[in-house]
């Protein structure tokens, strides 16, 4: 080789050293040597009601734990909703809302290394929908006995949990309908409200799929109206927003009677308004006088003479009120000096 030559082979292995020492050396074996982009994190889902019933226009909030910031979304016509691109590394806080029911409190953890996260909420409300707007979507239960029991239930706006709650039981021969004025005004008090058809009244009218119809002997047996309470209680007590060791009833007739009962039984009821109790039929409602145990009760009747009856049995508080009570529930809590006395006795006794 000449001397030129060799003298331009070296300063070309000099010139690409120097590069290199500048630079470094990139080898690209199928993209591979490149930085990945950092992955994000996507969270889907659906917003329900009770039923299972899709909430168009509810909102889902979402919070990064570490800087606590936060993105909002409302569901579509489907109840669907849809976060995207959410930081890998940190954990997520997720809820829904709508109307004042608040769902549990969901977590995504930055230790599921998922991309796509699938998150559902259902909220403790009834939406009806479309055509069924006419119609009442509220909870569904069952009795022991396989009667099926149709209820309303409705939580105040704005409201924060634990919410107290009252459960309305109507008289003979009406429906869950009669408390449509009275209960608004628990709403506006910030009170969860829940009324039930009992059986053989309103829509709960079958019994292991039969059609059935009330009796009048129901009103003294411990088998068939008591039946009744014990599901719609058990559902008050599985919402989470409720303050389920505190509940209150509200009852007419034998409405009154099952409050009367029911207060002894479950230790939840908190205390009671019982107007135009029967003292004998409740006595038999409980099947007898050592299960008939009412604690806590405010008692309207039409005369002295009844409060005093079931008096013995009460364990205080306990008030008696006399005014008229005829007419039926509707027309009974229409009056105001009764709709007063009634929410000082929950202001003390609650």
């Amino acid at each position: 080789m000449s001397l030129k030559r060799l003298s331009i082979a070296l300063l070309a292995i000099l010139l690409l050293a120097t590069t290199v020492g500048a630079q470094g050396i990139q080898i690209n074996v199928g993209g591979k040597g490149r930085k990945d982009e950092e992955k994000t994190k996507n969270v889907h889902g659906a917003v329900l009601d009770q039923t299972g019933k899709p909430i168009a226009g509810a909102r889902v909030i979402v919070v990064n734990s570490k800087d606590k910031t936060s993105r909002t979304v409302t569901t579509d016509e489907g109840g669907n909703y849809a976060f995207r691109g959410l930081a890998p590394d940190v954990n997520h806080e997720i809820r829904a809302d709508y109307k004042g029911a608040v769902s549990v409190l969901k977590t995504i953890s930055s230790l599921m290394d998922r991309e796509d996260n699938l998150v559902n909420f259902q909220l403790p409300i009834a939406v009806a929908i479309g055509p069924a707007a006419a119609t009442d979507p509220g909870p569904e239960l069952q009795a022991f006995d396989l009667v099926k029991l149709k209820a309303s239930f409705e939580l105040p706006q704005g409201v924060p949990a634990p919410i107290p709650a009252v459960l309305f039981l109507h008289g003979y021969g009406e429906n869950r309908k009669v408390w449509a004025d009275f209960r608004k005004q628990f709403l506006e008090r910030g009170w969860a409200v829940m009324s039930l058809d009992l059986r053989g009244h309103g829509d709960s009218v079958t019994k292991n799929q039969r059609t059935i119809q009330p009796s009048t002997a129901w009103r003294s047996s411990p088998r068939e109206f008591p039946l009744d309470i014990g599901p719609a209680l058990d559902w008050l007590k599985s919402q989470p927003r409720l303050n389920s060791s505190k509940i209150l009833i509200v009852g007419y007739d034998i409405g009154a009677n099952l409050a009367l009962v029911s207060s002894g039984k479950y230790k939840e009821v908190r205390t009671v308004v019982a107007v135009n109790p029967n003292p004998k039929e409740s006595l038999e409602m409980a099947g007898s006088a050592q299960d008939f145990r009412p604690r806590s009760a405010l008692i309207v009747t039409d005369t002295a003479a009844q409060s005093d009856e079931l008096k013995p049995y009460v364990k205080e508080p306990f008030r008696s009120l006399v005014q008229p009570v005829a007419g039926g529930t509707a027309h009974v809590f229409q009056g105001k000096a009764l709709t007063d006395a009634i929410f000082q006795w929950i202001k003390e006794s609650y």
